[in-house]
């Protein structure tokens, strides 16, 4: 089954607080490919005007204007980690080669499904030693994984993983825009994930303070 995704609905200023959440997974029903399964509180709150907020809790929420919700802190605090992530990653994988990405693997049985199915794919993905050394250390050290999915934004370098990571913060996996746009990445290729998350933060960051935000946890549909 494939995992939740976190999606960023943007919806007009006029809707009041209480209709936020019905507002934001309606959005996310439309789309057709993702069943809503619930709020996600996603966001660092501003300890103020807690009426305007959806589904508050120890200083988080799901969403409200963006005026009350601390992008900035979700933004350092990602980078903070990741410079952390990208120091420890790199004394774990010490002394082995760089390891092909995912997505390698998947074009390979999107391109010959019978010479490469998916079983092999994920065995030839996972055999790699430097995904061997991380898979390891995720076994033995589980409350601070380094996930495997990171492995293409790791192997780039520091900066580049930091960077990622801040810009990841926000939009979630995919953003909703106000005007029914659909952003979103359009393979697991980390050039493809930084074109999102580039269009993701320019739009969120253009937008007025007022305008509310909500985080919606979705499932693919079937």
């Amino acid at each position: 089954m494939a995992a939740s995704l976190i999606v960023v609905v943007t919806l007009d200023p006029g809707i009041t607080a209480d209709a936020l959440a019905d507002s934001a997974e309606n959005r996310v029903h439309a789309q057709g490919h993702l069943r809503p399964t619930g709020l996600v509180n996603h966001f660092p709150a501003r300890r103020r005007l807690a009426r305007k907020l959806v589904h508050r809790s120890h200083g988080h929420t799901a969403g409200g204007p963006i005026r009350l919700l601390n992008l900035h802190l979700m933004r350092s605090r990602a980078a903070e980690y990741a410079a952390w992530q990208w120091q420890q990653w790199r004394s774990v994988v010490s002394g082995t080669r760089d390891a092909q990405p995912w997505w390698v693997f998947l074009d390979r049985h999107r391109a010959d499904p019978t010479a490469w199915p998916i079983s092999r794919a994920q065995q030839a993905y996972l055999a790699q030693p430097r995904v061997l050394a991380m898979t390891a250390y995720n076994a033995a050290y589980r409350q601070h994984p380094i996930p495997t999915t990171g492995l293409e934004s790791l192997q780039a370098g520091f900066n580049t993983h930091r960077t990622a990571a801040a810009l990841a913060a926000v939009p979630g996996d995919a953003t909703a825009t106000a005007t029914g746009m659909w952003l979103t990445t359009h393979s697991g290729r980390l050039s493809d994930q930084l074109a999102y998350l580039h269009a993701a933060n320019d739009y969120i960051d253009q937008l007025p303070p007022r305008t509310p935000l909500v985080a919606i946890a979705a499932d693919p549909n079937g």
